[in-house]
């Protein structure tokens, strides 16, 4: 009888996975299985995606059962699959940023750029993922969001759920993590208490904003479709400057108080012989508040010439600007220890200087805070819980990808998490008046 019972116990021990050896087979059913598990994280923003091309809105009830399973499939990853998972995620999230290489004549490198991406995030969920215990699950997704190599701060799991009834801030995601472990792994009366994990992580705050929140002007968003391609640039750069002219002047006619064009709307230096239209911004600034951006260029007494990304405003005849703060990485700025590499084999990349403090613009005696493309998806930028803020982007460097729709849901994420109300003015992504509301798009 002794013997029939151990043998009787010792049998359940061998049906846990922990008490065997991790043995699989890679074959291409089991990358695929990966690649299912990868898909299912970053398909809340290919939804998005999809539906915005078709100018429909995701909504927030969809937004919050993909943003669920986007997050479950990450807290139940087999540990045996944890770097083939992260790296197509890698792949999948993070593709785009290779794209900005067509313009500097190194497309060849696109695939391996793609490929880094999927490397760099698969080591970081084979260390993140080693342990199949919530414990270790729930620390790792928590802290993904503090993970920013050479300050690329764009990994945030919970801007996920930026467009639905979930809240974003940390306990909401705590609490989103823990009701699906519990619903998942326990049982019977248990199941209850993920219920009330979930409806606790609910944001109750959320409400229609169309009218409430919204400064009291009358603000035009310009939104063009302007191509990155350098040589195009230059040789339409008339034609393209003209049409923002004339898009000013339509926005005067409909009685607009303030345009705001995209980032490098004007991508020369404004006071430079490729820009006759200075005096014209002046004059037309006495019937409307306009916000431009533009290359800056400063020139020191050393005869160094200096490169800023820069956001101007026109208002009764007088100008102001300030200076893009938060360079992209690798777009912009490079690491130091890249720059003698770079400068030798390629020209272009890496050449702006920072601006030193983020600024306010004020509009009739309304403060904006002034944020350029990169900015207004940072975490800092945010840190004085600005009401209103201006953010002006030139996503052509990035399209065709989900690159906006990264972008759009980071800043959602922020408007939510401190309160502010974002007009974001664009170039080949659609533009957008973006709340703290789940409502508005």
């Amino acid at each position: 009888m002794r013997q029939i019972r151990l043998r009787f116990i010792s049998i359940p021990y061998t049906h846990f996975s922990f008490y065997k050896p991790q043995t699989y087979k890679p074959t291409i059913l089991w990358h695929f299985i990966s690649f299912i598990f990868a898909f299912l994280y970053v398909l809340p923003f290919y939804a998005q995606w999809v539906l915005e091309s078709y100018d429909k809105a995701i909504s927030p009830l969809l937004a919050s059962l993909l943003g669920l399973f986007s997050i479950a499939s990450v807290l139940f990853v087999p540990k045996n699959r944890r770097f083939g998972v992260g790296f197509f995620i890698g792949m999948l999230w993070f593709y785009w940023i290779s794209l900005g290489l067509r313009y500097f004549d190194m497309s060849f490198l696109i695939p391996l750029v793609v490929i880094a991406c999927g490397i760099f995030m698969g080591f970081v969920f084979y260390i993140g993922l080693w342990c199949e215990c919530l414990i270790v699950r729930f620390a790792f997704l928590l802290l993904l969001s503090y993970l920013t190599p050479f300050g690329f701060d764009w990994i945030v799991p919970e801007s996920v759920f930026a467009y639905s009834y979930i809240g974003v801030d940390k306990l909401s995601f705590a609490l989103s993590i823990l009701a699906l472990w519990i619903l998942f792994k326990y049982k019977t009366w248990w199941k209850l208490g993920g219920v009330i994990c979930l409806v606790f992580a609910l944001d109750f705050g959320l409400k229609d904003s169309k009218i409430q929140n919204l400064p009291p002007l009358k603000i035009k968003l310009a939104q063009s479709a302007v191509s990155q391609d350098f040589d195009y640039r230059m040789r339409e750069a008339k034609s393209i400057f003209s049409e923002h002219i004339s898009d000013i002047q339509k926005a005067i006619n409909e009685e607009y108080d303030v345009i705001i064009l995209p980032e490098s709307a004007f991508y020369v230096p404004l006071d430079s012989q490729y820009f006759p239209y200075f005096d014209s911004l002046l004059e037309m600034s006495h019937k409307i508040v306009i916000i431009v951006g533009a290359l800056r260029e400063e020139i020191h007494t050393d005869g160094n010439a200096f490169y800023f990304n820069s956001t101007y405003k026109f208002d009764k005849g007088k100008v102001s600007f300030y200076d893009k703060v938060h360079l992209v990485p690798f777009g912009e700025t490079l690491p130091s220890f890249l720059l003698p590499l770079v400068n030798t084999f390629f020209q272009g990349i890496g050449g702006f200087s920072a601006g030193k403090d983020f600024g306010y613009f004020d509009i009739a005696e309304i403060k904006f805070k002034n944020a350029i493309c990169y900015e207004g998806s940072n975490r800092g930028f945010y840190a004085d819980y600005p009401q209103y803020v201006i953010v002006t982007s030139n996503n052509a460097w990035f399209v065709p990808s989900i690159e906006p729709i990264l972008q759009k849901n980071l800043m959602k994420y922020y408007a939510r998490l401190y309160g502010s109300v974002i007009f974001h003015a664009t170039n080949l992504s659609p533009a957008a008046i973006i709340t703290p509301f789940v409502s508005s798009r």
